[in-house]
């Protein structure tokens, strides 16, 4: 696949199918959706997946297919549509409405509405050449190809209107593709002005779709699948294909092969093992899929790993939702930022009138948008984890800053010190945090400084794996900070308590703590180095790092009747 000797070009951020396929970029074959769906003969298919995955282009490609407008092109040339006969008789056979809903954002629903019948009369204008067709209904022309702004009920009825006309003009019915249908919800959500918002979209989509007599198919995409109640009322012809969905599961996102071709295409098939660590690790249905827009980014940077997907707009629910997780919640987030998986219930379809109220929605959401990977365990219960090391750093930036809301700031001078055995600064840094920082009421045992530590461990996301509580040698560890970078040790913490002032007190169960780090053996899957610290008393801080015949022990006092 070279270009008269050059490298196609990386299509980052480029979601226009055409301009792929003319402009010399480098293309992963994703046609086959088009005879799935010609196979399939739905009425309405709604396919949700993550922003950047792919939704977007697929719906250009769709365009690009079936577009009568498009007679004649040649960019499914070589692609894997072609192998299907079956799909030839609809190849650029239909007029194309397409809507996209991804700008219709506004702070009150007269400016919803009004961006709305704007997007709408820039679309009826692609078709101005039905304004003077006698083969047009007269009122209807009449109607929508006046000067004068639409009625409410004008913009309910638009795009049926605008079928029946193109059915009339071309005599075939048209197809309808709507892209980001969710995105004014997501923008209204927790608004004074959503239920209004709703109301539009309710009476609007269910006019368009809902047995629409003029129209072939629609193809209508979004992040989430929101509950027919709330947004298709009375749609019962609607084809639904979500991340847990397998038969085009493989049409959106991209696959382990798809990557090595890229990765060696590219020059760095050695580089395909990182690209797994950093972006892989989503289930769609029956298949393991990579982050399309993080994988294209890291290819286009030279191969230098990051946070991409980051970069890209959010999900306003999502913030909501983390702002009003109660303490239950804030655990199972906590644990999952911490490595382990939890196994919860959720649902793939999202009843608006749930969120916020029922503690499912919030796992639901966070699985549908990206931030977790969800496989079923039967019924309604899915294993839930972080699926690779981008999301890592993503998940504390959205979700952690949601648990423990302070400046990440101070985290960082406290695993510095930790990282380099300065004792001083380690327990300068722990004071400054938890003095100052936590209420006295959150801490009331070992637990909760321990989920406290591992929570902002975190923030070293891309240099540890962070467990609490995890197997290790002949125990459980309270935490330790496996590294993924071999420049940084491992980090291995054991936590007592004591109410005690005695000085004799706290060395007695400072050692406790050592001893059981010893004889129960938590350092020994950690590969590495062993760089041994002599014990350190209280008299002798403030003398700087030192180094001797055994692990650091730290005395620190956060409060007056809270020691370790």
């Amino acid at each position: 696949m070279k270009e008269e000797g050059r490298l196609l070009a990386i299509p980052s951020g480029v979601d226009d199918f055409r301009k792929i396929r003319e402009g010399g970029y480098y293309f992963v074959d994703k046609s086959e959706l088009v005879s799935d769906i010609v196979n399939d003969r739905s009425e309405v298919f709604l396919f949700t997946r993550p922003r950047r995955f792919g939704k977007s282009l697929n719906l250009s490609m769709i365009d690009a297919f079936f577009n009568l407008e498009y007679k004649g092109n040649k960019w499914f040339d070589g692609l894997k549509v072609n192998s299907h006969p079956e799909v030839e008789e609809h190849r650029n056979a239909y007029p194309v409405i397409r809507l996209c809903m991804k700008d219709l954002v506004a702070d009150d629903v007269e400016g919803f509405n009004g961006r709305l019948k704007l997007m709408l009369k820039s679309v009826y204008r692609g078709f101005k050449y039905l304004r003077d067709s006698d083969l047009v209904d007269e009122d209807l022309r009449r109607e929508y190809f006046s000067a004068g702004d639409l009625s409410d009920m004008q913009m309910e009825r638009s795009v049926i209107s605008l079928c029946q006309m193109l059915e009339q003009y071309h005599g075939v019915k048209p197809i309808v593709l709507i892209d980001e249908y969710d995105n004014p919800i997501n923008n209204a959500f927790n608004r004074d002005f959503y239920a209004g918002v709703m109301g539009s979209l309710r009476r609007f989509y269910s006019l368009t779709l809902k047995g629409n007599p003029h129209m072939s198919f629609a193809v209508v995409t979004g992040v989430m699948q929101i509950a027919k109640e709330s947004i298709f009322s009375g749609l019962n012809n609607l084809r639904v294909d979500n991340v847990f969905s397998k038969k085009f599961d493989e049409r959106y996102g991209f696959t382990e092969p798809e990557v090595k071709d890229l990765c060696s295409y590219y020059g760095h098939p050695e580089k395909f093992e990182e690209a797994k660590e950093w972006y892989d690790g989503y289930r769609f249905g029956n298949a393991d899929i990579y982050n399309p827009w993080s994988l294209l980014t890291y290819i286009y940077n030279d191969f230098e790993p990051g946070t991409y997907w980051a970069s890209t707009s959010g999900n306003d629910i999502l913030d909501v939702l983390l702002e009003n997780a109660d303490k239950d919640t804030n655990s199972v987030l906590v644990a999952l930022g911490n490595g382990q998986a939890v196994v919860k219930g959720i649902n793939p379809t999202v009843a608006m009138e749930d969120v916020g109220k029922k503690p499912t929605a919030t796992y639901s959401i966070m699985a549908v948008a990206g931030y977790l990977n969800a496989v079923p365990k039967g019924d309604n219960d899915y294993r839930l984890s972080i699926p690779n090391r981008e999301m890592y750093k993503v998940f504390y930036d959205k979700v952690i800053d949601s648990v423990w809301r302070f400046d990440k700031d101070l985290f960082k001078p406290l695993f510095d010190s930790m990282e380099n055995a300065d004792v001083p600064k380690m327990e300068e840094s722990l004071f400054m945090l938890f003095s100052k920082n936590f209420p006295d009421i959150l801490l009331k045992d070992e637990a909760d400084y321990q989920l406290v530590l591992a929570t902002i461990a975190l923030g070293r996301g891309g240099r540890y794996d962070v467990g609490i509580e995890r197997e290790a040698g002949n125990g459980r560890a309270d935490i330790i900070m496996r590294r993924n970078d071999p420049r940084y040790p491992n980090i291995v913490v054991e936590l007592k308590k004591s109410r005690s002032d005695d000085p004799e007190d706290l060395e007695r169960i400072a050692e406790e703590g050592l001893r059981q780090i010893r004889t129960r053996e938590y350092c020994r899957s950690l590969k590495g180095e062993d760089i041994p610290l002599r014990s350190v008393s209280p008299e002798q801080e403030g003398e700087g790092p030192v180094r001797g015949d055994g692990p650091l022990r730290l005395f620190f006092r956060p409060h007056p009747t809270k020691h370790f």
